[in-house]
């Protein structure tokens, strides 16, 4: 049993490093996303965002040289549509995967140190138990906070998205009904 013990020991300090690494980089990660949100904030309040700006422009092209038919139309269009919102949704899976890394780095980060804390503790060591314990404290902190601001960033990410969403979609049926009205316009015109 003892030989048992002293390898998952082992593991677990092999492990911290690379744990304390983790957590760092889901710092450093949430501080540029921080960052850009605060930026698709700002680009927001002033109607200058550039991803509604982007399929808007696509949308504009695509309508120059339209295919030929409405079901071709439609289809192209939802096409389109449900590319922008892959990519859309695309760039929020960085921040959705620090929801769930960046608490359980923490709890890494806790329970790693806490081990070597207790063995000092049993041999009287103060001093390397203190060092452990702020090393597990500080850990579960910077990995609890990381994954509420993820979360908190990601919920009004999803929720543009899905304003955006509903904006594009009514622009390309309000461009179809335009186009069908056209369509019809120009057939009565050939029959008259």
């Amino acid at each position: 049993m003892n030989i048992l013990e002293s390898t998952l020991l082992a593991i677990a300090n092999l492990l911290y490093y690379p744990v304390i690494g983790g957590v760092l980089f889901v710092l450093a990660h949430q501080a540029v996303s921080v960052g850009k949100f605060m930026s698709e904030l700002k680009q927001r309040r002033s109607k200058n965002f550039k991803r509604i700006n982007t399929f808007k422009k696509l949308h504009e092209e695509y309508f120059k040289i339209p295919a030929s038919t409405y079901q071709a139309i439609e289809f192209d269009l939802i096409y389109k549509l449900r590319k922008w919102q892959e990519a859309y949704i695309k760039s929020l899976s960085a921040s959705r995967l620090v929801i769930k890394a960046g608490p359980t780095l923490g709890l890494m980060g806790t329970l790693i140190p806490m081990g070597t804390a207790l063995s000092s503790l049993s041999q009287g060591d103060l001093l390397i138990m203190s060092a452990n314990m702020v090393t597990a404290f500080t850990t579960t902190i910077v990995g609890m906070a990381a994954g509420l601001t993820a979360f908190l960033m990601n919920y009004k990410q999803t929720e543009w998205m899905q304003r955006d969403l509903l904006e594009c979609e009514a622009l390309c049926e309000k461009s179809m009904a335009e186009w069908e009205a056209a369509e019809q316009g120009a057939e009565k015109l050939i029959n008259s």
